[in-house]
């Protein structure tokens, strides 16, 4: 039935796709059905029609729904109203970039619809990635490279110069994007009138660059320095293929009126074609630095984007535009056009319009653009360079300024590109950062990009991550301080290699653990970029500031609802700009007074259209540095104290007040710690130690200790009691006063005073200290108190905090080499794995791959889908050849784990063995003969000239090319030769052939024939040992190279799961590891661990487990409710009532979890509840009548 109706001509279009969005999603339901798939995240529920279940119970009449009563009400995209009878549980598998995904066990509602197709809702995309077909293909160098690859150069494509109508086109385009701008939240009664204006105002659009007028602008005449002689570039050599492109391009552009031939001109430059990234196509672009170099810039200024951006705070929404190839409408001055001619085979070629490589065409066009729209500047209109933004409060005013700006397009005959256009919405990225009413951020996809970076290989890579990095600093705390050690060791490789990218691009850098680990805080850096608000009037704005011997930081951030007699740290910040610096040359010799007053100086100047506001600004500081400046102490020297007075000048002009902050109590990290500033990383190794535990130490929390009531503090009079104990082992620098034993001032401490020493820890290590790490505690310790040995005693201490085990230290520890299966002989180990390789001309999509372990022998069996049956008939067929391995290695997919290939196993006597989820490289053999067969599949397809759909026909040779090619590990022989004993054959015989043949006599006696086959068998063995031996030695040589640990850990220890995990799921505020679990059992390659709550086991790799604590962890109430704090995943089984909260303001709800009883039941935030199950609780709100949750 559907598939007839989808072989039939389509008599109506179901959804218009954008481009590189693919035209058709494929999904196969139960493993039986392929039906096209709607990922829609405006949709809480996955839904299926009634055509695609009816034929759903053709192919499987044993399948059964589960009947809705009372009926479910459904509002579909339209605000129609529907009731859902029944739903189902389905098992989809849909196709993405990276592969096959199987979904187990989704719900689905079945309604009365005629739709074809399946609809995967927003819960379900929630859980694999919204963006299926882009987010396994992001490419770091891509993305920060993609806005220079899409520079607005010449044209190359003779459509975008001499096309035919394109009304019907533009008009196309034009009511869609009428249509995503209703979408995107547009005033509905005024849709009509946007539509209507934008098709009035049609002819400003365009989609291909033909015969229009230059635009009615100030044409560009540049100026030379005096005394220039012309230069003229000779005829450059071009392969065949960029010869043709230039002749026919130009050819056009001399149709179009762009350029004319010029034989008279002095000047001309050399073209140069340039390939087009992924195509065979070329682009053209003209080397105009001689002509650079002898110009006379114009004097222009563009705007600074910080600060006009405040312009659009609180705006109703945006529009996006973008000219249509905005250089080439601008005119040139006649005076001018022959400085820019180019030079081809063909002859000299002058332009008519702007170039864009030109030094003055940007503020050229910058200028031209400010002088055109000078009405809508900075009121309705944002401009930079050929990007233009237009906002307003209302709608009324949107659309307003929108016939404004269309009416000056049209007077001055310029164009939009009417692809690149976006009319309306609440949120749009301009000019690499995403702007909205409330705020700036920088654009999520190039954050992703760069988080994704590896260590850069060359200095030209290094310089590139930099440079990218810096565009971001006024979003990220402390920057300067953080990327020092980066930025030293590029001007480390400057002064060696030079400065200049291609000179950079020849230096390797080599990076050792400090420098990876800067990199690496780097990266998380990134990730902490924060959301920069708009200043507000009437908002109270706090600096904050923070300064070392090498740099210093500064936070500016605004409160709009200050509330008094709350803390500073306890109000709601919104962050405004980051600053920061390193102390350089003469600044790194000035005393401190200097360096901490700096910062609240340079703010004052550099910040001053931020501070300089009716109700002043507030500044967080230690009062004393900025009395320092005012009134110098006799003690500073006098060069020092004229630089402090000329500071004092430029605080008088500011109005500010100074909330005092003693040095031990400043904020700062208070306020770094509100934006995401992570714990520092415990990279002390852990070590063998002792426990002694005490009874008192047993009735204090081990968690949570300062909190725990039976805490008592430490004060001075116990250290003085603890002195006189041990007074014996003070240090010879002791000096007994009245307060106590002191050294150099400060007290001494007993090594001996176990418990004092610890209470002390506690106060110095939790609570307002932060859990923050070794060198924080030591120096807090140090300032104060002389401790022998003080640094050991704290690691002791820190290694054993049980709340920085959950949030110290990376997501994944790597674990050393484990060691190999014994594979003595071939055919001993199977390794089994479905690939995935598209589309081809029938509806084979996948390749099973079959590979020895030992001989790396492989077959390769096409596939419809990836199921079981193919999996049981490649098996039976590789046995009835070859015999039965003993062992079957496979991933965790359902194909493999079916009942129907145990039961085979059962039967041939097998052990089937699986890896674990998510660690491929467990079974890492086969997936190394998937990159070879990717690898040699495409360059055959290319070199072959073959549609990508041609792969089923090349199978066959690619699996001859992979068991007839002699590989290293194998000790250069071919897996053929070690699995048959036969001959790896080549291309080269043909060449190599003996002219004369050796004949040789077979023995046909039976004696003789057994000696023949055992001869065969003991060379076969012989190679294989050889095998063993190579590959032994590569292993031990791996583990050499490896920096892994060994796991600490066995069973009925407990640990800890790193959220790294995808089956846990939590925000950024969440700890990154989650226990403890007790470990249970050993696996050969992962351990299963319990949870101490639900009982529930899971199978986990080391690499994810941290140890806890040992055996004899007494999993207490307090364990128990720390474990609960942490989450659970626990499934909604209803919603049985709700409430209304007076204390948090919030409506709560009385939920039921699956596998709990209704005692347990809990009061849940309503709107957390009805984000995880809105269909579950939109049915209890529309049965109970509450309005608030619909």
């Amino acid at each position: 039935m559907l598939r007839e109706k989808r072989s039939r001509a389509q008599e109506r279009v179901k959804r218009i796709t954008t481009d590189g969005e693919p035209a058709f999603r494929s999904a196969v339901i139960n493993g039986v059905l392929d039906v096209p798939y709607c990922p829609d995240t405006g949709s809480d529920v996955n839904i299926i029609g009634r055509p695609v279940m009816a034929e759903l119970r053709e192919l499987l009449p044993e399948l059964s729904t589960v009947i809705i009563d009372p009926p479910l009400e459904v509002v579909a995209a339209g605000g129609n109203a529907m009731l859902c009878h029944e739903k189902i549980h389905l098992d989809v598998q849909i196709v993405t970039a990276a592969g096959p995904l199987r979904l187990s066990g989704i719900e689905c509602l079945v309604l009365e619809a005629p739709e074809e197709e399946l609809l995967l809702g927003k819960s379900t995309l929630q859980s694999i990635g919204v963006d299926l077909d882009g987010v396994f293909e992001q490419l770091a160098q891509q993305h920060i490279e993609a806005a220079e690859f899409e520079a607005d150069d010449i044209p190359c494509d003779h459509m975008d110069v001499l096309g035919n109508s394109e009304d019907n086109e533009i008009d196309t385009l034009l009511h869609n994007m009428v249509d995503e701008a209703i979408q995107a939240g547009f005033e509905p009664a005024m849709a009509d009138e946007l539509r209507q204006m934008v098709l009035e105002y049609s002819d400003v659009f365009r989609v291909r660059l033909g015969r229009d007028e230059a635009a009615d602008v100030q044409p560009l005449e540049v100026r030379l320095e005096s005394g220039v002689q012309p230069y003229r570039s000779g005829v450059r050599r071009y392969p065949e293929a960029q010869r043709q492109f230039l002749r026919e391009y130009v050819r056009e552009l001399e149709d179009a009126g762009l350029v004319e031939r010029n034989t008279q001109s002095r000047w001309a430059c050399p073209a140069l074609p340039v390939a087009k990234r992924g195509t065979d196509e070329f682009r053209i672009t003209i080397d105009y630095r001689p002509v650079n170099r002898l110009t006379v810039p114009l004097a222009g200024a563009a705007p600074n984007l910080a600060v006009v951006t405040e312009s659009v705070r609180g705006s109703y929404g945006f529009g996006a535009f973008d000219f249509h190839k905005g250089f080439w409408q601008m005119p040139l001055h006649p005076n001018s056009r022959e400085l820019f001619s180019f030079v081809t085979e063909d002859g000299v070629f002058t332009p008519s319009r702007v170039p864009q490589g030109a030094c003055d065409s940007a503020v050229h066009f910058q200028a031209q653009m400010h002088e055109v729209l000078r009405d809508l500047l900075f009121r309705n209109v944002l401009v930079w360079i050929d990007d233009v933004l237009l906002y307003a409060c209302t709608a009324g005013a949107f659309l307003e300024s929108l016939g404004k700006f269309f009416a000056i397009l049209r007077q001055r005959k310029l164009k939009l590109n009417a692809r690149k256009c976006k009319l309306f919405a609440k949120r749009v990225k301009w000019c690499g950062k995403a702007i909205d009413g409330a705020g700036v951020e920088h654009d999520p996809e190039r954050l992703a990009a760069l988080r994704q970076m590896p260590l850069p290989p060359t200095g030209a890579a290094l310089q590139h991550f930099l440079c990218a990095l810096n565009w971001l600093r006024d979003s990220m705390v402390d920057y300067a301080r953080t990327t020092a050690p980066l930025q030293e060791k590029l001007e480390r490789v400057m002064q060696s290699r030079g400065r200049r990218k291609a000179q950079l691009s020849g230096a390797v850098v080599e990076w050792s653990k400090e420098e990876a680990e800067t990199f690496r805080k780097t990266l998380e850096m990134i990730e902490r970029s924060c959301k920069l608000a708009f200043p507000d009037k009437r908002a109270t704005v706090c600096l904050f500031s923070d300064a070392s011997l090498t740099g210093y930081a500064l936070v500016l951030t605004q409160v709009l609802n200050w509330q008094d007699g709350v803390p500073v740290e306890e109000q709601q910040h919104e962050l405004l700009i980051c600053r920061g610096g390193l102390f350089k040359n003469a600044q790194r010799n000035w005393s401190i007074v200097e360096k901490e007053g700096y910062p609240i100086v340079k703010a004052c100047g550099d910040l001053d259209y931020m501070l300089t506001r009716e109700k002043g600004f507030h500044v967080y500081c230690d009062h004393s540095n900025l009395i320092q400046i005012f009134t110098p102490d006799r003690e500073v020297k006098q060069h020092v104290k004229g630089k402090l007075q000329r500071w004092a000048l430029k605080l008088v002009g500011c109005r500010y007040v100074i909330h005092h902050i003693a040095g031990e109590n400043n904020l700062w990290a208070d306020i770094i710690s509100r934006w995401g500033q992570p714990a520092l990383p415990d990279t002390v190794k852990s070590l063998a130690v002792k426990r002694v535990t005490t009874r008192s130490a047993q009735a204090l929390s081990e968690l949570r200790p300062l909190q725990d009531d039976e805490f008592t503090w430490p004060t001075r009079s116990e250290i003085v009691r603890a002195q006189h104990q041990y007074e014996g082992d003070a240090p010879d620098s002791a000096v007994m006063t009245s307060d106590g034993i002191e050294v150099d001032d400060k007290l001494w401490l007993p090594a001996q005073a176990k418990a004092v020493l610890k209470r002390l820890f506690v106060v110095a290590h939790c609570g307002p200290q932060g859990h923050r790490g070794v060198n924080v505690m030591v120096e807090l310790l140090d300032r104060r108190f002389v401790l022998a040995n003080a640094r050991q005693a704290v690691i002791r201490f820190v290694n054993q905090c049980l709340l920085c085990k959950h949030v110290k230290g990376g997501l994944v520890i790597q674990r050393n080499w484990t060691v190999d299966r014994p594979v003595a002989k071939r055919n001993e180990c199977l390794h089994l794995d479905y690939l995935y390789l598209g589309e081809s001309y029938g509806d084979t999509k996948y390749v099973l791959v079959l590979k020895d372990e030992l001989t790396h022998f492989c077959e390769l069996v096409p596939a419809d889908v990836a199921d079981s049956q193919t999996a049981v008939a490649a098996i039976l067929d590789w046995n009835k050849r070859f015999g039965a391995p003993p062992t079957w290695m496979s991933d965790n997919g359902s194909h493999f784990k079916s009942e129907v290939v145990g039961l085979l196993a059962e039967r041939l006597g097998a052990s089937h063995q699986f890896a674990p989820v998510y660690t491929p490289w467990i079974n890492g053999t086969v997936e190394r003969v998937n990159r070879d067969i990717l690898q040699v599949l495409r360059v055959m397809l290319l070199e072959s000239r073959l549609d990508t759909r041609n792969w089923v026909y090349l199978l066959p040779t690619i699996q001859a090319n992979l068991n007839h090619t002699p590989v290293y590990s194998l000790g250069n022989c071919a897996p053929v030769e070690l699995f048959t004993g036969l001959p790896a054959v080549s291309a080269l015989d043909i060449v190599a052939t003996p002219t004369e043949r050796v004949l040789r006599n077979l023995p046909m006696e039976k004696a003789a024939l057994r000696e023949a086959v055992e001869e065969l068998r003991r060379s076969l063995h012989g190679l294989h040992r050889v095998v063993r031996d190579r590959r032994e030695q590569q292993r031990v040589a791996a583990m050499a190279r490896s920096n892994g640990t060994v796991c600490n850990f066995s069973e009925g220890d407990y640990v800890l799961w790193s959220r790294v995990d995808k089956r846990l799921q939590g925000n950024k505020l969440l700890v990154r590891w989650v226990g403890p679990f007790q470990v249970t059992k050993a696996l050969p390659h992962s351990f299963l661990i319990r949870h101490l709550l639900t009982g529930a086991e899971y199978d986990v790799h080391g690499s994810r487990l941290k140890f806890y604590h040992d055996a004899d962890l007494d999993e207490t109430a307090e364990i128990r409710e720390h474990v609960s704090l942490q989450g659970i995943i626990l499934e909604v089984r209803d919603v049985v009532s709700h409430r209304f909260n007076a204390t948090s303001g919030e409506l709560e709800l009385l939920v039921a979890w699956r596998g709990l009883q209704d005692i347990e039941n809990s009061w849940e935030p309503a709107h957390s509840i009805k984000r995880d199950v809105p269909t579950l609780v939109s049915k209890y709100a529309t049965e109970n009548s509450v309005a608030e949750l619909l």
